[in-house]
């Protein structure tokens, strides 16, 4: 079986980071952008690597919906059949 936690960048597969770690560090480049005192360009930094977590973050939820849906249809047809 595959592993869905990697991500392929040239030749090398690269880990993926887990949700939880997205997600904290998410919360930290917000917190640190909150305090404010940053360069604009320090700032817009944070800003675009925010989005890239965020953008990792709905991907891993969505392939964890698609599978709770696959789980229920198959639930659902197991189910069915008795």
């Amino acid at each position: 079986m595959a592993d869905t936690n990697k991500k392929k960048t040239g030749k090398d597969a690269v880990p993926e980071k887990s949700l939880e770690q997205s997600m904290q560090e998410l919360a930290d480049i917000v917190a640190r952008m909150e305090k404010g005192g940053m360069p604009l360009e320090e700032t817009f930094g944070l800003y675009k690597e925010g989005m890239d977590l965020l953008k990792q973050c709905r991907s891993a939820i969505d392939r964890v919906e698609k599978e709770l849906e696959i789980l229920e249809d198959s639930g659902e047809d197991d189910e069915d059949g008795e």
